[in-house]
């Protein structure tokens, strides 16, 4: 089984089911100051568990400080049935490139899309030429927000087997102006191709995307040049690429030693690490060890010093991918870019964290963690 396939099927699953609509309540009234982190949370309530909840669970949209004090829920809603905005409790946050702004998938009816929200919670709104869209990634200059989009066809089925279709999948990059406009579509359709946007350099140059191809073994982190679309695959096998700060750096979830997790019905499938490398694919750099941990979604503090990833603990189940989607009891953990002085900031038995992005700007920077 390919771990992340799997997982991008099963995200796309659980969108369309929460499409349904979800309950909004407002958001507060000010932003605290200070260095902030921004999370989805999908937060379970007294009897959200049982077969027939009585209390559905709620998912909010969340900053917190550094040490995961100061939590703050810019949107928080339950989930069941309404026509408002929501966030989606799968994709991760985005900022924008002076912390005033974040981008969520969000949810509102029958239909998602990629909406920005300021700081302090207030004046939600959808970006227009984002329909169906998710990975929102802000550009720096806060102009722009890059976006993907998923086709699939599944095969009809058939009592005859000899004329089942075949299933189409692909995923492609598009970017789009925040304040409206058409959408413009980087990167190709292809059955059993696709590209999903992760971060932007510092200054705007570059567009990392993780690269998955069916014709090719584990996933690869590729560049674009975005004053040409010139693309640049980077050899060591990986995803989630986050380009540091001073735009020297990436941190990724690499697969360059992975582990094999044993899972029922021969669902078996890889778990990585986080590592860093130089922007060239050179001076690849281990950072974590472990032997049933999901690491995801990596982040840097402002001051390129230390990043903030979510952990996971991996799923032995028949699917897998169901560690990422559900993931109640996970865990945000913050390290130093030296690997050294690692240290978990946010974790509960009833909270499944999603994504983990440092509010960005250079006052923000918090430094080298304290052993």
């Amino acid at each position: 089984m390919s771990f992340p396939n799997t997982l991008r099927t099963a995200r796309a699953i659980v969108v369309g089911l929460l499409a349904l609509g979800l309950l909004a309540t407002s958001a507060e009234a000010s932003a605290p100051t200070g260095p902030r982190l921004a999370t989805i949370e999908l937060i379970e309530t007294k009897g959200s568990e049982r077969a027939e909840p009585t209390a559905p669970p709620f998912v909010a949209l969340t900053t917190f400080g550094p040490s995961g004090e100061k939590q703050r829920h810019l949107l928080k809603q339950r989930l069941e049935v309404g026509p408002e905005l929501a966030p989606s409790p799968v994709f991760g946050p985005s900022w924008s490139g002076d912390g005033g702004m974040i981008a969520f998938v969000g949810l509102k009816g029958k239909t998602s899309g990629i909406y920005v929200v300021d700081a302090d919670g207030g004046h939600p709104h959808l970006v227009k030429g984002t329909r169906d869209g998710r990975d929102p990634v802000i550009s720096p200059d806060g102009m722009t927000v890059a976006f993907s989009r998923w086709r699939t066809r599944f095969p009809k089925p058939t009592l005859k087997p000899w004329k089942q279709g075949n299933g189409y999948s692909s995923t492609t990059t598009w970017i789009v102006n925040l304040d409206g406009g058409k959408a413009q579509r980087l990167t190709s359709w292809r059955n059993g191709l696709d590209y999903v946007p992760e971060s932007f350099s510092p200054d705007g140059s570059l567009l990392a995307m993780t690269k998955r191809d069916d014709r090719v073994n584990g996933p690869r982190i590729v560049l674009m040049r975005m004053d040409g679309g010139e693309l640049t695959e980077l050899e060591a096998p990986g995803e989630e690429a986050a380009i540091s700060p001073d735009g020297r750096q990436i941190a990724f979830a690499g697969y360059l030693d992975p582990t094999r997790i044993e899972a029922e019905e021969d669902h078996d499938y890889d778990i990585g690490e986080l590592y860093t490398m130089n922007v060239d694919g050179s001076q690849v750099r281990r950072l974590t060890y472990n032997s049933d941990k999901i690491e995801s979604s990596p982040s840097w503090d402002p001051s390129g010093q230390r990043l903030a990833y979510a952990e996971t603990k991996a799923d032995t189940g028949f699917l897998g991918a169901l560690a990422l989607l559900f993931p109640t009891g996970n865990a945000i953990v913050e390290i130093n870019a030296d690997a050294s002085c690692r240290k978990t900031v946010r974790s509960s038995e009833k909270v499944a964290l999603y994504g983990a992005a440092w509010q960005p700007g250079a006052a923000r920077g918090v430094g080298r963690i304290a052993c």
